[in-house]
């Protein structure tokens, strides 16, 4: 492109994306159309995996398919009873529930009734589906649901067995 004075220059670099793009970089007027252009598409790329990680918005949940969570949670302990009747609902969902993190799976099911640590960071929430040891007709082995989470706090294993 022709231009007739210097100043028409500095115009052209001043509204064109090229001078935006290499802005930063003092040696970019010596670079090559394909340097630039490779450039500017690793910052695309860097900022788009930038702003898609940094997302904080908070996903919203599907409710679980015939399984009534807010019964769940006010069975605190399995002490009502209401909880061992949720069973077959609860497994026929745990593999949508797999892979969820420990914050979302709090939402489903409420605070656990205890909790178990493991080594390499990995821990289990357990919910009581009997009437648990703090319950006043708490039984001897009750059963429970054991949710284990790996060291980065995500739901890999639902297991249904005796405390």
């Amino acid at each position: 492109m022709y231009m007739n004075n210097a100043g028409d220059t500095h115009q052209y670099f001043m509204s064109s994306a090229f001078f935006l793009v290499a802005l930063p970089f003092k040696f970019a007027i010596k670079m090559t159309f394909r340097k630039i252009w490779l450039l500017t598409a690793m910052m695309l790329m860097a900022s788009a995996i930038f702003w898609t990680g940094c997302n904080t918005k908070k996903k919203k949940f599907r409710r679980l398919e015939n399984f009534d969570n807010e019964v769940w949670i006010e069975d605190k302990n399995g002490c009502r009873g209401e909880r061992i009747m949720l069973k077959d609902n609860l497994l026929a969902s745990k593999y949508f529930m797999r892979g969820l993190k420990a914050e979302q799976i709090e939402e489903y099911l409420g605070k656990p009734d205890a909790q178990e640590l493991l080594d390499r960071n990995q821990k289990y929430y357990i919910y009581y589906l009997e009437p648990g040891p703090k319950c006043d007709a708490a039984k001897v082995n009750p059963q429970a649901l054991f949710v284990r989470f790996t060291a980065v706090g995500i739901a890999n294993e639902f297991t249904i067995k005796p405390f």
